[in-house]
């Protein structure tokens, strides 16, 4: 019987091989040829129609202006093939040209152009669209989706045409017109003139599993937040490489399922967010970069910077370069558990380098996580925002990281928090720091704290506002299992290493030596204060000097060599 069921899956196997084609597509193609080389084509959509398991589709250079829908894919042993000819620049795009552009009545050089797309995200109760999301106030002109591109470079959108300016574009959805102003007045007839009019690149609908996308750029789509512009739902094993996601209007991508790799792809430049998930589990990105994203402006405390992660089990990063977002680099947030972040280079994001907010199980090693979270701290802002910050999340590991010039460098963030399961997603569960270790990492000169518990409960005092005054006593921190040993601190001058408390409570304090902050909290603490011994700090390489204290003790980074290539 056993033998019987194995011939019967390798002859299954055999035939998905046997029967596997090669497809390609052109932009001078034709969706009525047979799809071979010489008669290739005209649209990847067509194409990923066509697909059986163990085909492959190979696209030609240019530019595709289409939305593609996948609804199925390969298997786990004959995968569907999605690939750029080597060599070849194949851009998917959201935005089609414009062209036949009129002057509008009056002096200023300002052009119209019909423009009959809405993209609402919702219908409001009174029957009338909404535009924006978030729909508040804060997001009224961030919030839209439209795109305007005036020779490969975006336009900045204005509600009103009395706003208009040297470089903006403006809707007028009621009379389905748009209006231009471009740098140096030119005449958008003289350029090449684009506009969005689509909101996905590539959706894979739950039965679209086991596919290979290799080598296309993806770029400008009039998505909203929290909606990729390529967007992976509930399918499983895609194996993505060679890729960039660019440019979106919000979210550059939206993962979901199970057993994904993104491999040396790019996600850059978005306007909210280089990608998010939901329930994507045991999900791989290597020697992937995330930069520059939420150039629009979100909400950094909504969702907004590098990326976020949410409810995903073992969604984890190596190798990746993750620089200047403008918000956190790499956010977990909400019930997330096995979280690992290995062999990473992270620096310069607005926000924390990682932020693992009421999630389980983080373990952060081996990577460099240098000047993140320098905009200062303020009460209800980015308080508590460090090259590593743990937040009301529990069981997390974090070790042999060097992490200099921080704001701060290892934070907690405490407050009364709760959070969903993966497993249990219909009630929430009470979640705070516990059951840590933070052991034989380097932390140097970090512009406030080396070590920050920005614990803001009522066991260093009343808040100010007094709202918890008469609330039981929080938990003693010493009482939650944190660990603290063999850490390398290293603080600027006049700075002291330990925050304990956040310093709106009465019971806050600051240390200079582990011994202090021991004494003070009665946690214990093997760490040492001492020159870790860089090799040249201020040329930003921090590999360590031979016979340092650090490499003595072993603590920072142990495979540099595994670090991105240019990160010393």
């Amino acid at each position: 019987m056993r033998l019987a069921l194995l011939l019967c899956v390798a002859a299954l196997c055999l035939a998905d091989a046997a029967g596997a084609a090669t497809y390609y597509v052109s932009v001078s193609g034709n969706d009525n040829a047979p799809g071979s080389a010489s008669q290739p084509w005209r649209t990847i959509q067509h194409g990923v129609s066509t697909l059986k398991p163990g085909d492959t589709l190979l696209i030609g250079p240019g530019i595709y202006r289409e939305a593609i829908k996948m609804e199925r894919g390969g298997t786990p042993s004959a995968p569907i093939t999605i690939s750029a000819v080597p060599g070849a620049r194949v851009v998917v795009t959201g935005a089609d040209l414009l062209t036949g552009w009129v002057k509008a009545p009056g002096n200023d050089p300002i052009y119209v152009h019909d423009w009959p797309y809405v993209f609402p995200i919702d219908r409001r109760p009174d029957g009338t669209l909404q535009l924006t999301h978030p729909g508040d106030k804060e997001h009224e002109l961030t919030g839209r989706a439209e795109q305007v591109i005036h020779d490969d470079r975006l336009l900045r959108q204005v509600l009103r045409r009395d706003q208009m300016a040297h470089g903006t574009f403006y809707v007028d959805i009621g009379a389905k017109k748009l209006y231009v102003w471009l740098r140096g007045s030119d005449d958008p007839n003289g350029c090449e003139m684009e506009g969005c009019t689509r909101s996905t690149w590539l959706v894979a609908g739950p039965k679209a599993s086991y596919v290979h996308l290799r080598g296309i750029r993806f770029r400008y789509a009039a998505n909203h937040a929290q909606r990729g512009a390529f967007a992976l739902n509930g399918c499983r094993g895609w194996v993505v490489e060679e890729c960039v996601f660019e440019r979106a209007n919000a979210a550059g991508a939206s993962l979901s399922g199970e057993g994904h790799l993104f491999r040396r792809c790019v996600f850059q430049d978005n306007g909210q967010i280089g990608f998010g998930t939901s329930r994507c589990h045991n999900t791989v990105m290597v020697q992937c970069g995330v930069y520059r994203n939420n150039t629009k402006g979100y909400s950094e405390g909504w969702e907004a910077g590098g990326l976020k992660v949410t409810m995903s089990r073992g969604f984890a990063f190596d190798q990746c370069r993750v620089v200047d977002n403008r918000g956190c680099g790499i956010w977990y947030d909400i019930g997330n558990e096995k979280g690992e972040v290995r062999n990473c280079y992270i620096a310069d994001n607005d926000g924390a380098g990682i932020f693992y907010e009421i999630s389980y199980g983080l373990r952060a090693h081996d990577n460099l996580i240098v000047n993140n979270a320098n905009r200062g701290e303020r009460v209800g802002g980015a308080w508590g925002m460090g090259g590593i910050t743990l937040s009301s999340s529990e069981d997390c590991v974090v070790e042999h990281n060097t992490l200099v010039g921080n704001r701060d460098g290892i934070a907690f963030r405490e407050q009364d928090r709760s959070t969903p399961r993966i497993d249990a997603p219909s009630k929430s569960v009470r979640i705070l720091n516990k059951n840590h270790v933070i052991r034989d990492n380097i932390v140097a000169y970090s512009q406030a704290y080396n070590v920050a518990l920005w614990m803001d409960t009522n066991f260093f005092g009343p808040h100010p506002s007094g709202e918890d005054t008469n609330r039981p006593t929080f938990e003693d921190p010493a009482t939650l299992s944190v660990q603290f040993g063999g850490n390398v601190l290293w603080p600027l001058p006049g700075r002291p290493s330990y925050l304990y408390g956040v310093p709106w409570r009465p019971k806050s304090k600051t240390c200079g030596t582990p011994a202090e902050f021991t004494a003070a909290s009665h946690i214990p603490d093997t760490s040492r204060v001492e020159d870790p011994g860089f090799v040249d700090a201020l040329a930003g390489d921090y590999r360590l000097k031979p016979g340092s204290a650090a490499r003595r003790s072993g603590a920072g980074v142990r495979y540099p060599d595994k670090l991105p290539a240019t990160s010393w």
